[in-house]
């Protein structure tokens, strides 16, 4: 994975352009370099994706994608704190409505290393028979807070029970551990509505479940409140100054979020003094916003950005769903000092507005738009947040105003087609010169499965405009083309005969392919069945979640006259099946890969394939669900320029991961007893391995793509090889 070339947006250089968007992002700091000042984890739950940003002075951060590879594998929640007191932070994270624990053991400053601690995370409970011990209960759509609540070295954990209404208290008992005890299941002596976000303190809570004698108070007998909301999520923070804690609680369907203002109580318990019920409207604040509000289920992390000594507040939605996606990051500044905190919304799209963001399903395309010789940028999206039941589908426009070999793309727009005119939902966008008068049409699938042609009426060097001159392309027997939902088209030379054809993708996870029956300038789409697969292309099925649907997206790419078969799908993984034989489109076409896009992360994969900076190497761009792209560069940019005086075979090619490759070579030197042969990823970092003999190697056990470098005394040699896995 690479940084990906210079991009500049509306305002200027976007710092980390290839993020891959965010949606409902959660934040933590962590010194990853060991400088001495805190970097910043971000896990976003919209697909599980780890995104590091290294700071580089205060307030300013970069991404480092290095850094996010190999962190353990973690959904619902990640919250990193040092439970041992070692200057390590340890990684929490949800696991079937409870706690898994990873502790960091590392020895060096880069990727952490983590090995499980407590999974799941126990509890001492005594509901007034005894004490055994049971899983710490955290709801996965929920998010807890873990901190120190007494300041007695220990870290504590508070979260809602099981009914949604009240928050348990696991309590520390021990400095630099995770000895817990469930000290409360009516912490903060409050109550929340079980059909809305309504809040019940003094004689309006009730509480009858308590556990036995929670910090020193009497058991309640009074009945319980009964009913489960849909989630919700818990930040402790002295939001008012005082010295003791408050909490901050969100729930799933509201936009803002409540300040529960608590007090040592007179029985020993954290009791709520006072609500506010819009933070921080009734406590000072500055700017023009007066609270935290976010369309649904916004949450807190406490991060001090800014390096000031005092705790600012980063709120992200807790969800995925009906979201402001392209602004869903926003900075809460203390003003003040932390005796006297001032709350100011300062950025309502904080590390966001440093990215690529079109909202919900990005769809890359690159294409010559301007006939100037280089790539330029196009992004569909499956839509973008503008209000309630405001979700147009876009089409935004990058345009490379760099060079043939040092790529830069420049905004032009967010929108260069009004689809709602036409009611077309999740635009998937692809180019190519459609009538044969030299410049680049745009063909566009939907939601429904159709198909809609935009011609491009600029002429050819100019810059494109397009109108719509086909809503829903027909085939050559005058139907309309419906490959069911989804329709996701590429234009391509398949059979290498100069005409266009068209391969789409679609919701279940098949391909179907168009012949161009036609000619150059009025083509015609003639399907292609065979009696095995009938209109499924090359049997093609691309991995899925649930075994229901895939969403392919084609990404084919022509080298050397043939086509290379690349799809994504729902996993957000790019899988290759080989190369389409011209002359026999009917013959089946397996899976060589089920991921050449590195350790990706995140889900709906589209792709798109180019050599952008003109080396010989196609560029890997992938588009997720969180609305931006990822940048893979072409494999051979990070490593060392190889010598060509020796010319290495590898095969087998594809090779099994963990197998043997073979070298069969043309140069005698490749023999030489002081032969080295190394592998490379596609981030060019050096990977173990083992030699069996001067002629076998050992092929990585992740399956992808690599390079395999082989250093003689008389040069070098280098081969790309795909190593898929074991079957």
């Amino acid at each position: 994975m690479g940084t990906g070339a210079p991009v500049n947006g509306e305002s200027g250089l976007l710092p980390h352009p290839f993020t891959g968007g965010l949606s409902a992002p959660q934040w933590s700091e962590i010194d990853l370099d060991w400088d001495g000042d805190n970097d910043l984890f971000s896990f976003d739950r919209d697909g599980n994706r780890v995104l590091i940003f290294e700071q580089l002075s205060p307030g300013e951060y970069r991404e480092r994608p290095e850094w996010a590879e190999g962190w353990p594998a973690v959904k619902h929640w990640v919250l990193l704190r040092d439970f041992d007191c070692d200057g390590l932070v340890d990684l929490f994270t949800g696991y079937q409505n409870g706690i898994h624990v990873w502790r960091n053991v590392s020895t060096s400053p880069g990727v952490p290393q983590f090995e499980p601690f407590a999974t799941p995370l126990l509890a001492s409970w005594d509901f007034g028979a005894g004490t055994q011990d049971l899983p710490v209960v955290c709801l996965t759509i929920d998010k807890p807070a873990i901190f120190d609540v007494d300041e007695d070295g220990d870290l504590d954990i508070i979260c809602f029970t099981e009914t949604s209404t009240t928050l348990y208290r696991f309590s520390g008992q021990s400095a630099c551990g995770l000895d817990l005890v469930c000290t409360n299941r009516c912490y903060g002596m409050f109550s929340e509505g079980a059909e809305d976000n309504s809040l019940f303190i003094g004689e309006e809570h009730n509480c009858g479940f308590n556990v036995a004698e929670p910090e020193g108070r009497p058991v309640d007998e009074i009945d319980a409140r009964d009913g489960v909301h849909a989630g919700g999520a818990i930040t402790a923070v002295q939001a008012d100054g005082e010295f003791f804690h408050d909490l901050l609680i969100s729930d799933v369907t509201y936009p803002t979020m409540s300040a529960l203002f608590l007090e040592d109580a007179v029985d020993g318990q954290d009791s709520t003094a006072w609500v506010d019920n819009a933070f921080p409207a009734l406590v000072p604040h500055s700017g023009a916003a007066d609270s935290m509000v976010l369309p649904r289920f916004p949450a807190a992390y406490p991060i001090d950005p800014d390096a000031d000594g005092d705790w600012d507040l980063v709120v992200s939605p807790n969800i995925a769903l009906e979201i402001d996606d392209d602004r869903c990051v926003q900075l809460w500044e203390n003003q003040g000092d932390p005796q006297n905190p001032i709350w100011a919304l300062t950025d309502d799209g904080w590390i966001q507005r440093g990215t690529i963001d079109v909202g919900r399903g990005a769809v890359p395309h690159l294409a010559d738009l301007d006939g100037d010789g280089d790539l330029d940028l196009m992004i569909g999206n499956k839509e973008r947040y503008e209000g309630v039941n405001a979700t147009p589908t876009a089409l935004a426009l990058f345009r490379n105003t760099g060079s043939e070999a040092n790529p830069e793309f420049t905004w032009m727009t967010w929108s260069a087609i009004d689809f709602s005119i036409n009611g077309i939902e999740s635009a998937f966008p692809s180019c190519g010169d459609w009538d044969g008068d030299g410049d680049q049409d745009l063909i566009v699938g939907d939601e429904l499965g159709l198909l809609h042609l935009y011609e491009n009426v600029a002429g050819a060097n100019a810059w494109p405009v397009w109108e719509m001159t086909q809503l829903s392309v027909s085939d050559n027997e005058g139907n309309a083309i419906d490959v069911g939902q989804f329709a996701a088209p590429q234009l391509i030379d398949i059979d290498n005969d100069g005409l266009l054809d068209m391969v789409v993708g679609e919701k279940n996870g098949t391909l179907t392919l168009f012949l161009n029956c036609g000619s150059e300038t009025i083509p015609d789409w003639c399907l292609i069945e065979s009696d095995e697969f009938g209109e499924n292309f090359g049997g093609i099925q691309v991995e899925n979640a649930l075994g229901i649907n895939g969403y392919s997206t084609p990404a084919l790419l022509v080298i050397d006259g043939s086509a290379h078969v690349f799809v994504g799908n729902e996993l957000g993984n790019v899988e290759y099946f080989g190369v389409v034989d011209a002359g026999a489109l009917d013959a089946p076409l397996t899976n060589q890969s089920d991921q050449v896009n590195g350790n990706q992360q995140g889900i709906r994969a589209a792709a798109a394939l180019g050599d952008v900076n003109a080396d010989g190497f196609p560029e890997l761009l992938v588009g997720l669900q969180n609305g931006g792209i990822r940048w893979y560069n072409g494999v051979a940019t990070s490593v060392q320029e190889l010598a060509s005086n020796a010319e290495l075979i590898p095969f087998p090619n594809p090779v099994q991961a963990g197998q043997s490759v073979q070298l069969g070579v043309q140069t005698q030197g490749i023999l030489d007893p002081n032969v080295a042969c190394t592998w490379f990823d596609q981030c060019g970092r050096e990977l173990p391995m083992q030699m069996t003999t001067l002629q076998s190697i050992t092929a990585p056990t992740i399956p992808g793509i690599y390079v395999l470098r082989v250093q003689t005394l008389n040069g070098a040699a280098a081969s790309l090889v795909v190593v898929t896995p074991v079957e």
